[in-house]
């Protein structure tokens, strides 16, 4: 997969984001076998295990005040994205601009990291 290839991409997995639809993004970009590490350093491997997570954290997701794309970089067949994020999660705020780093093989994400 070229770069190109992979930064058309990520431009429309950043844009099914935005749009709410990330479990979309996520069948759609996300490797069977992906490995996802979040802020709180715990890798969990597998899509179904990735998918069940992301429901339970939006589910706990309120007032929300921020969701916004900041910017991405491509190289190779490594992805940068950079997420702005100002909402409450189970009433507590929770604020942060995080960078998402995504490795990829044969046009799915295999690896990805969050850092602060």
């Amino acid at each position: 997969m070229s770069t190109a290839d992979i930064t058309a991409s990520v431009d429309e997995l950043i844009a099914l984001a935005l749009e709410g639809n990330w479990e979309q993004a996520f069948e759609k970009f996300y490797d069977p076998q992906i490995e996802k590490t979040d802020l709180d350093g715990v890798p969990v491997k597998g899509w179904h295990e990735n998918v069940a997570n992301g429901r339970a954290f939006t589910a706990k997701i309120s007032n929300l005040r921020d969701f916004s794309y900041v910017g991405r970089v491509v190289k190779d067949n490594r992805s940068f994205v950079v997420w702005s994020f100002d909402f409450d999660v189970d009433g507590n705020p929770f604020k942060v601009v995080e960078v998402a780093i995504q490795d990829w093989e044969d046009g799915k994400i295999v690896r990805e990291r969050f850092f602060e």
